[in-house]
C-alpha cells in the first residue's frame, strides 16, 4: 500500500513569492512615478497580478476580502469622475489609484504577515542602490533640484521622496529585522541618507514614528491591565505637552527643522486651497481634476498663491479639495480603521503598521502623495496586510475515509 500524502503547505506561503514580487515592484516603481515610463509599468501590475489572483486555489480566492473602508474610499473617488473639473485628467489619475489600490490590498492578503517582510528586503536593496549613484555619481546625486532644494536625492527624483523612503526604511528595518549588529549598520545607512536629504517633513516624521513604535512595543510586552495604562497614560501625556509647545511656541519646531514660519512658500499655497474649499465643499472638483493641467481651477490657485503648483503641498488639505469632506471622511475612517487592527494585532507587524501609518499621516502635513499619490500603495497594502491577519479561515471537517472490511471478518 502507498501511503498517504502529507499535508499540503498553506496556498498563502506558496503563493505568496509571486505576489510578494509584484508588490515589491509596484513599491520601486511608485518610487519613480514621476517618470511617465514608471508611472505605466505600474498601470500595467494589475494585469500580472489577476493573472496571479486567478492561479490560486479556490480556497485561497474565497479569502480575499476588500476591506469596507477602503473600498468605499475607493469607490467614492471613481465617482468623483462624473463632477470633475477636468475629466480627462481625473481619468488618468484615477487608472493610477486602481493600480496602486489593487496591488497593495492584494498584496498585503496574499502575503500576510510576510508583506512587511517583502519591503524590508526591497527597502534594503534600494538603500544600496542609492549608495551606489552616490558613490559613482556623487555631483548628479546631491545636485539641488529643480526647485534649488539643497540635499541629496540619490537615484530619486527629488530629495523629498528620498527623505520619505529613508523614513520608510528606518521603520520597516527596525521593526522587521532581528535585533544585531546587522540592524544596527542598516539604520545607520538610513539616517545617514535621511540626514542627507535635509528633508524637514521626513525628519519630523521619522521622529514621531519612532516615538509611536517604541510606545507600541512597551505596551505589547505589558500585560492587560494597569502597567498597559500606566504606558499608555505617559505616552498621552507626552503627546499633550508635545502638542502644548506646538502652538504656544511653534517658532521652536520651525527652528529645529531649519525651516521659517512660511514652510518654504506652502502658506500661500494653503492660503489659495482654503479660499476654493467653499466652492465645492462635500463632494470637491473630483479626483485629479485639479493640478494636472491649467484648468480654470488650477488657473486661479495659481494666481492667487503667486506660485504654480502641481499639488497643495498638504495632503489633508488635497483631499478636501478633490473628493470633498465626504472623501475626507471615508480617507478618516480608513485611516482609523487600520488604526485599530494594528493595536489588537500587535507584535513586529502592528508595530511596522503603525509605524507607516504615523509616516503617512505625518508627511502629508506638507505633501499630498500620501494621499493622493504613491502612499495609497502603502494604505492599501496595510489594510489588506491587517485585514488578512484578523480572520482565520473555517476548518473543513475531516473527510471520513471509508472502512476496509478485511475478508477473514467476512461471516459465512
Amino acid at each position: 500500500m502507498t501511503s498517504a500524502p502529507g499535508p499540503r503547505p498553506d496556498g498563502r506561503y506558496r503563493s505568496g513569492s509571486a505576489i510578494g514580487l509584484l508588490l515589491a515592484t509596484a513599491f520601486v516603481l511608485s518610487q519613480w512615478s514621476e517618470f511617465l515610463v514608471a508611472r505605466w509599468l505600474l498601470r500595467a501590475l494589475p494585469f500580472a497580478v489577476l493573472l496571479a489572483v486567478l492561479a490560486l486555489p479556490s480556497v485561497q480566492r474565497a479569502r480575499l476580502r476588500l476591506p469596507v473602508p477602503l473600498a468605499a474610499f475607493v469607490l467614492w473617488c471613481l465617482v468623483s469622475v462624473a463632477w470633475s473639473a477636468d475629466r480627462g485628467s481625473s481619468a488618468l489619475r484615477l487608472v493610477d489609484l486602481l493600480a496602486l489600490v489593487t496591488v497593495g490590498w492584494i498584496g498585503g492578503q496574499v502575503c500576510g504577515a510576510r508583506a512587511p517582510l517583502v519591503l524590508a528586503r526591497t527597502v534594503q536593496c534600494v538603500l544600496l542602490v542609492t549608495v551606489a549613484t552616490l558613490v559613482v555619481a556623487p555631483g548628479w546625486a546631491t545636485a539641488a533640484g529643480l526647485d534649488g532644494a539643497p540635499g541629496w536625492h540619490g537615484a530619486f527624483p527629488h530629495k523629498n521622496d528620498l527623505g520619505f523612503f529613508c523614513a520608510l526604511a528606518v521603520v520597516t528595518l527596525w521593526t522587521q529585522l532581528p535585533r544585531g549588529w546587522a540592524r544596527r549598520g542598516w539604520l545607520v545607512l538610513a539616517a545617514v541618507l535621511l540626514l542627507g536629504s535635509a528633508s524637514a517633513s521626513a525628519l519630523a516624521a521619522t521622529a514621531v514614528a519612532v516615538a509611536v513604535i517604541t510606545w507600541a512595543t512597551a505596551r505589547d510586552r505589558r500585560p492587560p491591565g494597569r502597567d498597559r495604562l500606566l504606558v499608555d497614560s505617559a505616552a498621552a501625556a507626552v503627546v499633550g505637552l508635545v502638542g502644548a509647545l506646538a502652538v504656544l511656541r511653534p517658532g521652536l519646531f520651525f527652528g529645529a527643522l531649519g525651516r521659517d514660519s512660511s514652510l518654504t512658500g506652502r502658506r500661500a499655497i494653503w492660503a489659495a486651497v482654503r479660499h476654493h474649499l467653499h466652492d465645492h465643499p462635500l463632494v470637491g472638483f473630483g479626483f485629479g481634476g485639479v493640478w494636472e493641467r491649467p484648468t480654470p481651477v488650477t488657473l486661479a490657485l495659481w494666481r492667487e498663491s503667486r506660485f504654480e503648483a502641481f499639488y497643495a503641498h498638504n495632503g489633508w488639505l488635497d483631499i478636501r479639495l478633490q473628493v470633498g469632506w465626504v472623501g475626507l471622511a471615508l480617507l478618516v475612517l480608513l485611516l482609523g480603521g487600520v488604526a485599530v487592527r494594528a493595536a489588537v494585532r500587535g507584535g513586529p507587524v502592528g508595530a511596522w503598521s503603525m509605524g507607516v501609518l504615523v509616516l503617512l499621516c505625518v508627511t502629508a502635513l506638507t505633501e499630498s502623495s500620501p494621499f493622493t499619490g504613491n502612499g495609497l500603495l502603502l494604505l492599501a497594502a496595510l489594510s489588506g496586510c491587517l485585514s488578512s491577519g484578523s480572520r482565520t479561515p473555517p476548518a473543513r471537517p475531516a473527510r471520513r475515509e471509508p472502512e476496509q472490511v478485511r475478508p477473514e471478518e467476512v461471516l459465512v
